[in-house]
Formats: structure tokens, C-alpha cells, sequence
């Protein structure tokens, strides 16, 4: 019905199948899902149909096409490396047999031959036919109804076919002897496909005849509709007649009409549908097992962590041994999309398995603009949306000189910043560290920072300056000791293979540092620095090491409280929930609130509650309290209806002396043209303040009405109050 409604000539179904397909059994069926969890479709609609005109012209056009297209190398393999990399093979696979474990496969070995089936080509089963030709289907496809999966026609898993229907028809197979993959699916064809119901053998002159009325296959009046219109008026309806093959159909014969459809409509539950599968534990979820992985869906908003699909990797048939968990998430606040993490090969299954690489990936919005974050035990790397940062940081790559230990300090070797966009042209930033000893506890982030042992800079080409003034690199080498280094590399020019460069060698001792500068020049008529020059340039590269160290701090800060803030969100993570979500939530809230007690909704909403005496609830009013209660109430609401009508007079008396003032004030001037020219404006103010004036009076006049109405109402009120009958006697 699905597929109907949205434009496809589709049709169920009635046959037979394999005992894998009518279990819905997929454990020997490849994973269907990508890297980012999306279902891989066959694609249907880019092939042609089999025997059509398009398969032959998409022949031609490709002989045509293979006249003028370049012949391709052919690889160049060397014998000799191919036969000795068989000889390999054959001996890991003998390795293997050798070394396996009885009754346990292998990573290389395939799934065991299923048993033969009591039941082969017996067992019933339906699923769906979609025929070419709508929605720009290029070819007949089955698709099965279990798994939603599209199959080729050519499946050898559909054993035999008994009919098929749609909700026009239903057809049956006559073609009995043939093959599932021989069949055709032309229902137009007599000779294989036997049509039951009839929509209609007569068509009213003229009615019906336009090109875009569609008729369900081997209907009759699809193949006679020409001749039917062309019938004359003189004709009456009971000699008309309709030919199937070679046989008439007389409108008098008694055919089979279809019958209306006895399945109610089809509805389903907003909750219901959201939820989506069933419960299984504490999850809503539907796993599905294939080989060698598991597809695990979740309901949206069913688990704490937002978690909606999660996808496991194994290397062995019988999926014991872990390679790869991919999780997909939605509606998380930290923007988290997707998670991979990746254990070493042969690992077994256990929760306190700890992973060989950790990757997550992130949608646009974050604050620290974080895009992917990747863990592993070498080393650490954040990539980030660099349009949406101050500094156009690209990614930011931590390595350590050991494998990182969550309880000690990292043990930092090189931290590299790339970079794109930056404002001072900047591309690369890194900074390399003293291997730590091993055995010993590194020291703290922050006093490896402040004792590097190399510092690197790299800028793009800036084509407004000549190259060799134009900086490409700048190195610090401050772990020398007693000396350290300052070289400077400039970019290529315009020819050249070598570019100038430029090295200062500080040499630390009591009475000062000195300084002595190397330069390489690659234009042998440049002019040599001068010493001044040198000095101011050393002066700020000095200054500008210092300062670098400060920005590699203040980027490692940021960095620790990236990696502290993803901690608090895996710990406690946050869902956005949708609109409908939170309105039911907020309905099921008001619903779970305890109710008021009856006494006190009354009391809540009673008009004579503010009059009565403190003790009026445990005894009987007496009279004197029942007047002094009745008189109170008259009088406060006879001082509202005053009040209101006070207002309302006052608003008019302000109206009318506004226009009041306003008419001797026109009337005072002189004829010498003010008159004439402010004349519309005090003709437009004179029927907005007589509008105004207007509705006041209405409404003084019915405040009047209904007060009289409130006033009596109210006394008829206290009279028929049964805490006040004491007055009636």
C-alpha cells in the first residue's frame, strides 16, 4: 500500500521460499549499513530492463563511446612476486587448518554448509514485486517484506510463485514449470498470467477516452478501450462485448467483481510509532544478528545517552572476538553524531577491554567547535570547524613518548596545531618535548611546556613580499644547553632550488647572553645586515619564543577542558527533545500532579468565602452573621459596579473636554491661511474624538444594564444560598 501510494507499480506476492528467508535469517548476510549507519540500498533504477530497448541502446552508446576513450596500461606484475606471494597464502592457510581450534572456526574460515531442508521449495511465504516502468524503475525487483530488503528477480532464494495481487486484481501464474529467475513478469500476457476480477465491461459513448486513463494489467478494457468508445448510440449495453485472447465476454456472462476491502485503516499511535520496536530488557530496540556483526536500532529518546543505532564488528563467523563498535546517536546537546571504537585484533568480548583507538564525530554547534575527537594510547587528535574558531585551528595532534596512563600525567613527545586562515598567515605550530625516561613519573603538563626542547613555525607564501624576505619557517631549538638556536628559513623564489636562511646561536653565560647570526643569502648581490639590524631582529625572536611558549600553554588549557568537559557529557549526557516530546511529558506531568480536594476547590472559587466568619465551617451561621455576610457582599460588589462606572464617566468627560478645547482653539484663529491648512488635520482629530465619545457613552449606558442585572442576580444568589437560609425564616 506503502509503495502504491507513492507513485510504484508494486504487487504482492504469493509463493515459496527458502528456509533462511522465511526465518528472516540474515547471519549470513554481509552488514547492510555504512560507516555512518545509512542502509546500503541496491540501486535499481540505473540498469536497464532485461531484453528492453534501453539495454540495447546503452550498448550501442557504449561501443560508440569505447572508439575514442584512451586504452588503458596494462598492470605491470611481476611473475615471480605473484607466485611467491601464493606460496605465502598457501602456507598461512595450512598454518591456520594446522592450528585451529576443534569446533571453533577460524578468522579465515567461511560458515558451515547449511543442512539439506525437509521442506525445500514447501514453505510459504509472501513478499513484494515492484515492476519497471513508474517512478523511473528501469527493472522487475522483489523486495522482501521481512527485512525490507531489494533482491534481483534472479534470487535463487524465491523457489516458485502462485500468483499475485494489488488492489485492482489479482493474477494468476500459469507458468508452472519455469524457474522463479525464468519467469516474466508481463501481466498483459495471457499465456503465463490468468487475470480473476473484472472491473467493468461497459463504457458510457465518449466517457473514459482520455490518454491518461490507466488500467490495471490484463484488464479488457485496457486493450478495447478504442473500440468500446467508438461503439454508436444505437447500440445497446447488452450486446457490447470485450475479447480476452481469443475468447469473448459477453456483459451478461457472470464474472467476478472485487469485492470491497474488509481490513479497517490502517492507523498508528504517535507514542506507538516513536517507540518503533519492541522492548528487549531495558532497551527498545530490535538487534539483528549478520555475518560476523550485529545491528543494534533504538528507539530515538529511549536511552540515557541518546543512542539510536550500534553497529558491531567481528572477526570470526561465530562473533566472539571484537574488532569494531560503531554508535550512532541523536538529539544530544554536546552535538555528539557518531562513535567508533576500535579494539585489538583477536580481543574477546568484555566490558573492561580497554579500546585501541576511540573516535568521536560531531555535528556543527559546539562552543569549542569541535568536530572529531580521536583517543588512542600514542596519542590524542582534535579536529575542529576552523571557520567557527578565533584562529582558524584546523586540528591539534598529541603524541606521547609512552602509552598514556589515565592515572598519571601525559607524558607529552610533540604536540602539532594546524592551522588555515589564520590572520598572521600561520599554517603549522608544534612544539617536541625531551623523551620522558623510562620508569620514571613525567612531570606535569605545564613544566613540560615551559621546558621544551623544540619549537617550529610554518607560514603560507605571502605574494606581496619577495621571497626572501618573505619567513616560511621559524625553528626554536631552546633545549641546547649551554647554547640554543634560533634558525629562520624563507620561502622559494620565483627559479630558485635553494632559499636564504638565517641561524642565531645564543651562548648563556654570567655576564649575558651572546648572540652570533649565521646568514645564508641566496642573491649574491643582497646587502648584508647590519649588526643593529641583527641585534633587533634577535631581540624579538627572544621575545616572540617567550610568548609562543604562553600561547602553547593557553592551547593546552583549552585542550584539558575539552577533554574535561566530553567526560561530564559521556557522564551525564543530555538529550534535546522534540516539541511533541516535551508536550507529552508536560501533559503526563499535569496528569501525575495530585488533585485538590473537593472543600478546598470549592473554597478556592466560593464568592461568599471572603465574608463569612473564621468558624463558619465546624458550626451554623446565626442570623446576625448571615446579614453582616450578605450586606458585606452587596456592598463590595455594588463598589465595583460604582467604581467601573466611575472610570467609564471619567474617560468621557476627558474626551469631551479634549474636543472641547480643541474646537476654541480652531475657532480663534485668524482666516490669514493657518485655517485652511490645518482644517483636515482638525477635521480627521473632530471624527476620531466623536468616535471615541460615542463608545464610551455605549458603554456607560451598558455598565448601567448589567449592573442592575449583576446586582439582581446576586441577591437572588444569597437568597437561594443554603449557608444564609437562616435569613428565610
Amino acid at each position: 500500500s506503502l509503495l502504491i501510494g507513492v507513485g510504484y507499480d508494486a504487487y504482492v506476492v504469493i509463493g515459496y521460499a527458502d528456509k533462511t528467508t522465511c526465518f528472516a535469517d540474515e547471519t549470513r548476510v554481509a552488514l547492510p549499513f555504512g560507516s555512518d549507519g545509512d542502509r546500503i540500498l541496491r540501486k535499481v533504477t540505473g540498469g536497464a530492463r532485461k531484453g528492453g530497448a534501453s539495454a540495447e541502446s546503452a550498448k550501442d552508446r557504449g561501443a560508440h563511446d569505447s572508439l575514442y576513450q584512451v586504452p588503458h596500461r596494462p598492470p605491470l606484475d611481476s611473475s615471480f612476486v605473484m607466485k611467491h606471494d601464493k606460496m605465502v597464502r598457501l602456507d598461512e592457510k595450512l598454518f591456520n587448518m594446522n592450528h585451529s581450534v576443534s569446533g571453533m572456526p577460524s578468522e579465515g574460515d567461511e560458515e558451515v554448509a547449511l543442512p539439506p531442508d525437509e521442506l525445500e521449495g514447501q514453505r510459504f511465504h509472501c513478499w513484494v514485486l515492484v515492476r519497471a516502468g513508474k517512478r523511473e524503475m528501469a527493472e522487475d525487483v522483489f523486495v522482501e517484506a521481512s527485512t525490507g530488503k531489494v533482491r534481483s528477480t534472479d534470487d535463487l532464494a524465491y523457489k516458485g510463485v502462485e500468483a499475485v495481487f494489488n488492489n485492482q486484481n489479482y493474477w494468476v501464474d500459469m507458468q508452472r514449470k519455469v524457474a522463479v529467475k525464468d519467469m516474466t513478469w508481463d501481466l498483459d500476457d495471457f499465456e503465463t498470467w490468468e487475470f480473476i476480477f473484472l472491473q467493468s465491461s461497459t463504457l458510457a459513448p465518449g466517457a473514459g477516452g482520455g490518454e491518461g486513463d490507466d488500467e490495471p494489467p490484463g484488464s479488457p478494457l485496457g486493450h478495447h478501450r478504442g473500440s468500446m468508445a467508438n461503439l454508436t448510440d444505437t447500440k445497446s449495453v447488452e450486446e457490447s462485448v470485450t475479447v480476452q485472447g481469443a475468447e469473448e465476454i459477453s456483459d451478461s456472462d457472470h464474472v467476478l467483481d472485487l469485492p470491497p476491502s474488509w481490513v479497517q485503516r490502517l492507523y498508528i499511535d504517535r507514542d506507538i510509532y516513536l517507540q518503533r520496536y519492541s522492548k528487549e530488557g531495558q532497551d527498545v530496540k530490535r538487534s539483528t544478528a549478520y555475518r560476523r556483526s550485529r545491528a543494534e536500532l533504538f528507539a530515538e529518546n529511549s536511552r540515557k545517552d541518546g543512542m539510536v543505532q550500534k553497529l558491531t564488528l567481528y572477526s570470526d563467523v561465530a562473533r566472539t572476538k571484537l574488532i569494531d563498535v560503531t554508535e550512532l546517536f541523536a538529539n544530544r546537546k554536546d552535538k555528539l553524531r557518531k562513535r567508533v571504537r576500535t579494539f585489538k585484533k583477536g580481543v574477546n568480548i568484555d566490558q573492561t577491554t580497554p579500546e585501541a583507538l576511540i573516535q568521536e564525530y560531531f555535528d556543527p554547534g559546539r562552543p569549542d567547535a569541535l568536530q572529531m575527537l580521536e583517543e588512542k594510547p600514542s596519542g590524542r587528535e582534535l579536529t575542529f570547524y576552523h571557520k567557527a574558531t578565533l584562529d582558524g585551528m584546523v586540528k591539534r595532534i598529541e603524541s606521547f613518548t609512552r602509552n598514556r596512563d589515565p592515572k598519571k600525567n601525559d607524558a607529552l613527545h610533540k604536540v602539532i596545531e594546524v592551522f588555515e586562515g589564520h590572520q598572521q598567515r600561520l599554517k603549522y605550530r608544534s612544539i617536541t618535548f625531551e623523551p620522558a625516561e623510562v620508569g620514571s613519573e613525567p612531570a606535569a603538563v605545564k613544566m613540560q611546556i615551559e621546558n621544551p626542547k623544540k619549537m617550529c613555525l610554518k607560514f603560507e607564501r605571502n605574494p606581496s613580499i619577495e621571497a626572501d624576505s618573505d619567513l616560511c619557517k621559524k625553528k626554536f631549538y631552546t633545549g641546547l644547553r649551554p647554547s640554543s638556536k634560533i634558525h629562520l628559513i624563507f620561502h622559494y623564489a620565483a627559479g630558485r632550488i635553494t632559499a636564504a636562511t638565517r641561524t642565531y646561536i645564543t651562548e648563556k653565560n654570567i655576564n649575558g647572553d651572546k648572540f652570533e647570526m649565521k646568514p645564508y643569502d641566496v642573491d649574491p648581490f643582497a646587502q648584508p645586515m647590519k649588526w643593529t639590524q641583527q641585534r633587533d631582529e634577535y631581540q624579538n625572536l627572544v621575545a616572540e619564543e617567550k610568548a609562543l611558549i604562553s600561547e602553547f600553554k593557553t592551547a593546552q588549557y583549552k585542550a584539558d577542558e575539552t577533554r574535561e568537559t566530553r567526560d561530564k557529557e559521556n557522564n551525564d549526557p543530555f538529550l534535546v527533545k522534540g516539541l511533541y516530546v516535551q508536550l507529552q511529558e508536560k501533559k503526563q506531568a499535569e496528569a501525575d500532579k495530585p488533585k485538590e480536594e473537593d472543600s478546598d476547590a470549592a473554597l478556592k472559587y466560593d464568592y461568599l468565602a471572603p465574608y463569612l466568619p473564621k468558624l463558619s465551617k465546624l458550626q451554623a451561621l446565626k442570623k446576625q452573621d448571615a446579614q453582616k455576610s450578605k450586606d458585606a457582599c452587596l456592598k463590595a460588589l455594588k463598589d465595583r459596579l460604582i467604581d467601573r462606572a466611575h472610570i467609564i464617566e471619567t474617560r468621557l468627560e476627558e474626551e469631551q473636554a479634549a474636543l472641547t478645547k480643541r474646537q476654541v482653539g480652531y475657532q480663534r484663529q485668524d482666516n490669514k491661511g493657518d485655517k485652511d491648512s490645518e482644517s483636515e488635520e482638525y477635521e480627521k482629530y473632530v471624527n476620531e474624538a466623536q468616535f471615541k465619545i460615542q463608545i464610551l457613552k455605549q458603554r456607560r449606558d451598558r455598565h448601567e444594564d448589567l449592573a442592575k442585572a449583576k446586582f439582581k442576580d446576586m441577591i437572588e444568589r444569597l437568597q437561594n444560598d443554603p449557608r444564609l437560609a437562616i435569613l428565610n425564616h
